[in-house]
């Protein structure tokens, strides 16, 4: 006989009341019938406002809803997290650093600049006044020619040797106990070309120098570690500054470290990152903690394509420690507005409060990792990652190793737990009447959810307005979301509709789509746990272990529910002939609550729910409970994963939405973070989408029309979320007459054309915009200009760069080497900053050699020369300098010059020097590419001679302005067809720097 169906017996079967197989000695008569009493007030408004019903239930949603977007604003506010000292000396110190960020914001003050020798000079002042308040506390300038390096940088966009002359400032507060590694801070007092410099790196510095003061008062105490503070230069182009500090004597004291950073524009200073879990731990120490492990995720596997300090300390310096920086807006970062009218000094306080907790911990205690240096031995765990986060100023961090352990147990016993519940359920209580209709409904919807928001995203919204996430993430994030969650709530009920007969009553759709979610989480927390416990640099997940956190907030909530139904009584297989009770509850209760379809009609499925079918079988407290359980079910699984969710992903979008400005790449990043994030935010209100009322849904569809309008019809830049273009003036001096062009580049769109098409100049001179990719959708303008830079009255354009050609290759004497040899000098006055390149040419000469040569896919040059002056021979001559006696990598010769062999090749040389008149003189060894041999097998010519194809020498130097900062000239003044730019652009368009210069002069030779 088959089983007795629930559906025969539940409100909606009224038959049974009167059935004719109902035994007429069980009627009472209708006229001695008295109904119950009703509950009291009191119990009918809990059964109100907690049983499950579509009110109840929508307006927790609603308050979620709005609770996660206010707290994830507040914590991510600087105004309501952080407050201004109220201690006497640090609102001292705030006061007097405020004054220097102003001074220091006074010009752009780039490294090939004047105005970065008055930054220099300022720091230089104050550091000098603050170091005469304690004997221990010593400076140092390397100023005195004794930190000059040549290094190899291939830790940026480009691989190039680099010679730098280095000027960075500084100072050693020297500890009681020198038997203690010292602590370094840094920060850069370089800007780029086209900024101020407040937020980049003005801040960090300013903070240095507030540390200082705290240390130089008289109020403070002597630390127990070293302090050293390096104040260093050209941070922008190279990060020379810190590699040339390797090099200092001071360095090999040092084993921990603070970098200061600044890549976007104000607000709140956050860790980006941190060497290992053993230094970030201390980060706890720091009263305003602002912190996540996705943005050291996203560094890590470089999706920001820049660099800090911290590489340098990090991977070549083999030091541990953090990173602070701020990290948006960047679309006025490295831009004029970067100045001091978009900053505030609690920002400013932000920053100087975290370096002074963070110094004052590791300076005035022995910390765990000391005992690494000092012959003991650490905790395994302190050389291990670090996954962290904050939220309203407290910090947690975790080893990585520890959160592999606890992911796996998790991974283990959650599903072991929900195996054995559900065998006892199935096979033991036989209570669930779940079928496979039940089972697939879910994951019909959310596969079909996920297609057409994908659909709707890459169709309709991209091409529509493809940059509204630059201004307008959270109009994207919420109509999306909003898309979803109706797309499920529509699917899952049509679904329910068409599968109607299939439905029953025993089969609670929440606690089914509640296991199926966590089953989700448990795939990805799979994934996340075997890419963690093999963690490496590009391919970094500390930033995921949040998915822990999710993960247990959803099992638990699926071991509740399959709890709850472990509890119920078996299931009646038959009833007795004369049994008229109805399954659920009394007959009153069924004469008085017939209406189940009603909008705030309780549940009829829960596993703890005396609507389930089962109350018969029910304990007392289980016939009470009403439904509450889905109220525990609400709150394990959605307030916090709905606050983690939102926002982690807001932090990541407020910190690369800017970046669909810089690539394709880039752009589609965005949209699939966008996607993910709206996917993950609703997946756990999904198990109650079924019981949302029609004023949510309209709600809903409200949300989405008004979204599609903003979509429609916003510009996607404005005031507040500029169009940021760069730019860069070069001057070609190998044409004849030279040629005068401005380059301006960014995304492909008829907006940037529109803009350079109505400059005056343009118009003028009738123009042509000449575009040509730069790959990667972005797209270089470019227009020849009659507006030339003026940085040397008096000067003609064709005096800003000469070559001169000390040695070439057609020399005879080369040949015990095998190596050719070409010597210049190249003559830029008032400059700073050159770049050499070399190739080969299609030019043939005919030269001795009595050694083979072969063609080569690396550079020919293998060894770079930089004399210690301008004295043409100086140094001996170049030929005497045989390759195999010249170590690989950086090294000095015997008269103090500047070497550099690579075995690879050197395909760039960037030239770096601080006095402004003095000429570039170098020489290069290069392998040469023989085209052909005038001689036969035969000929006994000992010197034989061969064609070989000439080295091509491009050199480009930059200048950026000469600002005169007694009389606030701007560098714009210097630069005209910069200025008309700055000029006549839109209010909504900011620029910046192409390169390192404004303004660059290019000259050819060939060798």
């Amino acid at each position: 006989m088959a089983p007795l169906s629930v559906s025969s017996a539940t409100p909606r079967t009224p038959e049974n009341f009167d059935s004719p197989r109902s035994k007429p000695a069980s009627r009472a008569p209708v006229s001695d019938y008295s109904p119950p009493l009703q509950p009291n007030w009191f119990i009918r408004l809990i059964r109100a406002v907690f049983g499950y019903r579509k009110t109840s239930l929508t307006f927790l949603v609603a308050i979620v809803l709005f609770a996660t977007v206010i707290l994830s604003s507040i914590d991510n506010s600087l105004s309501f997290t952080v407050s201004l000292p109220t201690d006497a000396l640090e609102s001292s110190v705030l006061d007097s650093l405020w004054d220097s960020l102003q001074k220091i914001a006074l010009v752009e003050h780039t490294y090939n600049s004047e105005g970065n020798d008055y930054v220099h000079d300022l720091l230089e002042e104050k550091i000098a006044a603050l170091v005469a308040n304690k004997k221990y506390i010593e400076y140092d300038n390397d100023l005195n020619g004794t930190n000059n390096i040549m290094t190899s940088v291939n830790y940026l966009s480009y691989a190039s040797v680099s010679y730098y002359e280095s000027n960075n400032l500084l100072v050693r507060v020297n500890g009681s106990d020198a038997s203690l590694p010292a602590f370094l801070v840094s920060a850069h007092y370089d800007s780029v070309p086209s900024s101020y410099g407040v937020t980049d790196d003005g801040m960090g510095v300013a903070s240095m120098l507030g540390l200082l003061e705290y240390f130089a008062d008289k109020s403070t105490k002597r630390p127990l570690r070293t302090v050293i503070f390096n104040f260093n230069n050209n941070e922008e182009f190279g990060l020379y500054g810190a590699t040339a500090f390797l090099h200092h004597p001071w360095f090999q004291q040092i084993k921990y470290f603070l970098n200061l950073e600044g890549t976007g524009a104000g607000g709140k200073a956050i860790l980006f990152r941190g060497t290992d879990y053993g230094i970030v731990k201390h980060f706890s120490k720091v009263r305003f903690p602002y912190a996540t492990s996705l943005f050291q995720q996203g560094f890590n596997n470089k999706l920001i394509h820049s660099e800090t300090d911290y590489a340098i300390y990090k991977s070549m310096g083999k030091l541990r420690g953090l990173d602070l920086a701020f990290y948006k807006p960047r679309d006025i970062y490295h831009t004029g507005a970067d100045n001091i009218k978009n900053t505030n000094k609690k920002s400013l306080w932000h920053m100087l409060s975290n370096t002074i907790d963070f110094t004052q911990f590791i300076a005035y205690e022995k910390i765990d990792l000391d005992e690494e240096y000092m012959g003991g031995e650490a905790a395994n765990s302190s050389n291990d990652y670090a996954a962290y986060l904050s939220f309203f100023n407290y910090f947690v961090a975790f080893s990585l190793s520890q959160v592999v352990i606890v992911n796996i147990v998790l991974l283990v016993v959650s599903p072991i737990l929900s195996l054995l519940l559900l065998v006892l359920i199935f096979q033991y209580k036989k209570g669930w009447g779940v079928n496979f209709i039940n089972v697939i409904k879910f994951p019909i919807s959310f596969v079909l959810s996920v297609i057409i928001l994908s659909f709707i995203t890459d169709v309709l919204i991209v091409p529509t307005n493809l940059y509204l996430v630059n201004s307008s993430p959270g109009t994207l994030v919420s109509t999306l979301f909003a898309l979803f969650l109706f797309l499920n709530y529509a699917f899952l009920n049509g679904l329910n509709f068409i599968f109607k007969p299939f439905k029953g009553h025993q089969h609670d759709e929440k606690l089914i789509v509640i296991i199926e979610a966590s089953f989700i989480t448990w795939v990805i927390l799979l994934w996340s746990t075997v890419k963690q416990s093999h963690n490496k640099i590009g391919d970094d997940h500390t930033g995921e272990f949040i998915l822990t956190v999710l993960f247990v907030l959803q099992s638990a909530a699926a071991l509740f529910g399959l709890f709850g139904w472990s509890l119920k009584s078996p299931r009646r297989i038959a009833l007795s002939e004369g049994e008229s009770q109805p399954l659920i509850g009394s007959s009153s209760q069924h004469r008085y609550h017939s209406h189940s379809d009603d909008e705030d009609s309780i549940a009829e499925s829960s596993s703890l729910s005396l609507q389930s079918g089962f109350s018969e079988g029910c304990s007392v407290h289980e016939k009470k409970s009403f439904s509450y359980d889905w109220l525990l079910q609400f709150l394990l699984i959605v307030p916090l994963s709905s606050l983690i969710i939102y926002n982690s992903g807001f932090l990541v979008l407020a910190g690369i939405n800017k970046s669909i400005q810089e690539s394709l790449e880039a752009q589609d990043f965005i949209y699939k973070i966008i996607q993910a994030f709206v996917i993950v935010w609703a997946i756990p209100f999904l198990p109650f989408i079924f019981k949302l009322n029609r004023v949510f849904v309209l709600a809903l569809l409200i949300a989405l029309i008004q979204g599609g309008l903003v979509i429609s019809t916003k510009s996607a830049f404005d005031v507040e979320n500029p169009l940021k273009l760069r730019f860069l003036e070069t001057i070609d001096l190998n044409a004849n007459p030279f040629t005068n062009t401005v380059s301006v580049s960014g995304r492909l769109m008829k907006l940037i054309e529109n803009i350079l098409e109505d400059i005056p100049s343009f118009k003028d001179n009738k123009a042509e915009l000449l575009t040509s990719s730069l790959g990667d959708g972005m797209l270089l303008y470019s227009y020849g200009s009659q507006l030339t830079p003026d940085f040397i009255p008096g000067n003609s354009i064709q005096d800003y760069l000469t070559i001169e050609v000390l040695r070439n290759s057609s020399s005879g004497s080369d040949s015990p080497f095998g190596l050719l040899t070409g010597e210049i000098e190249i003559i830029a006055p008032k400059n700073r900053n050159c770049k050499v390149s070399f190739n080969v040419t299609d030019k043939v000469i005919k030269i001795f050699d009595g050694v083979e040569s072969s063609s080569s896919t690396h550079s020919p040059v293998k060894t770079v020369i930089v004399y210690k002056d301008e004295k043409k021979g100086n140094g001996s001559d170049v030929e005497l300098y045989n390759t195999a006696g010249i170590p690989e990598g950086f090294s000095r010769d015997h008269d103090g010059n500047y070497l550099f062999k690579d075995f690879e090749g050197i395909g760039q040389l960037q030239l770096n020097k601080l006095d402004w008149d003095k000429k570039y003189h170098i020489a290069f060894q290069w392998v040469p590419e023989v085209v052909e041999s005038d001689f036969s097998v035969d000929s006994d010519v000992e010197a034989q001679k061969i064609n070989v194809k000439q080295l091509g020498v491009n050199v480009e130097c930059y200048w950026s302005g000469l600002s005169d900062v007694d009389e606030f000239i701007a560098e714009s003044e210097q630069i005209p067809a910069y200025k008309e730019l700055l000029h006549y652009s839109p209010n909504y368009v900011k620029w910046a720097n192409r390169d390192r210069g404004l303004v660059s002069v290019t000259k050819y030779a060939e060798i």
